[in-house]
């Protein structure tokens, strides 16, 4: 009796025993060697991040990144495992966690992570993670209601007019102290996006401004049919920045592998193509 208990004891032992290996593994980043003899692309994407990414009805992954990563698995030969992940509260956050140390709570790392910021502070900030293949640039951007207004050439037009802006963004400071807060009262706050949407569909505002990939897609999951504009946005903290992908610092080749397959997406017009499956107009990364 008291042999068959140290043996399940045992027992018990080596699974946990087992089971933290097979974490650690998990946990691992992988040269493209490992990824092809897997047969699976582990690809990392924000949870909340639409058009790009998100959970769909049915709880499958949907978006532009979801659509590019498997267009990239597709080029290497292998399938794509898409693992969308909620974000952090700061991008450094979320490259430890997908990409080079993996998540507190367990999951491991994933092979690469998409719409990683490609700017060169946060590049050096973040040495454990190779940071780069660039597919976007973001914009900011104002969509107009075309019955009510043709054209902005100043954001004067809104002393007078209401125009709707996600609460906390760079848009939103950039308006609450444009010309020493003169459009103050004329600004209108949401916290989520689709809230913004609805009301400038509503009517209870003239403009709406953001993201301009993220506008772009939820007008079109409503087939509206609108006007985007850029105007100048004189003291905009940013208004134009590119995203890319990350890897582990021992995944070059990978990242490499990766880019080839990006550049042939974008050769024959299948990343474009991506992109306006979402009513997304797509702007490639400026040339250096």
């Amino acid at each position: 009796m008291i042999e068959c208990a140290a043996m399940n004891v045992g027992f018990r032992c080596f699974c946990a025993f087992a089971a933290m290996l097979l974490s650690i593994q998990s946990a691992k980043s992988r040269p493209l060697d490992d990824v092809v003899a897997s047969g699976t692309l582990r690809i990392i994407a924000y949870a909340d991040n639409r058009p790009f990414s998100w959970e769909g009805s049915a709880g499958e992954p949907r978006g532009i990144d979801v659509d590019l990563g498997r267009a990239i698995a597709q080029k290497l030969g292998v399938k794509a495992e898409i693992v969308l992940r909620m974000q952090g509260e700061q991008v450094d956050d979320d490259l430890r966690a997908n990409v080079w140390k993996g998540p507190l709570t367990g999951g491991g790392v994933g092979d690469i992570m998409m719409h990683v910021p490609t700017d060169k502070d946060f590049v050096n900030r973040n040495r454990e993670a190779v940071i780069g293949n660039a597919y976007f640039e973001e914009r900011v951007a104002v969509a107009v209601d075309s019955d009510r207004l043709t054209n902005v050439t100043s954001f004067d037009i809104f002393k007078t007019q209401p125009i709707a802006v996600q609460l906390g963004t760079v848009a939103d400071y950039f308006l609450l102290t444009y010309d020493d807060g003169a459009l103050i009262n004329n600004v209108h706050h949401y916290v989520r996006p689709p809230e913004g949407a609805e009301r400038f569909l509503e009517k209870e505002t003239i403009a709406l401004m953001g993201v301009r990939s993220q506008i772009e897609g939820l007008l079109y999951e409503k087939r509206a049919k609108t006007t985007i504009l850029e105007p100048p946005m004189p003291g905009i903290a940013r208004s134009r920045w590119v995203v890319g992908m990350a890897v582990s610092e021992q995944s070059r080749d990978l990242r490499d592998a990766v880019g080839n397959a990006l550049n042939d997406l974008r050769k024959t017009g299948q990343l474009q193509k991506i992109f306006a499956a979402y009513g997304v107009s797509y702007f490639p990364p400026p040339k250096n």
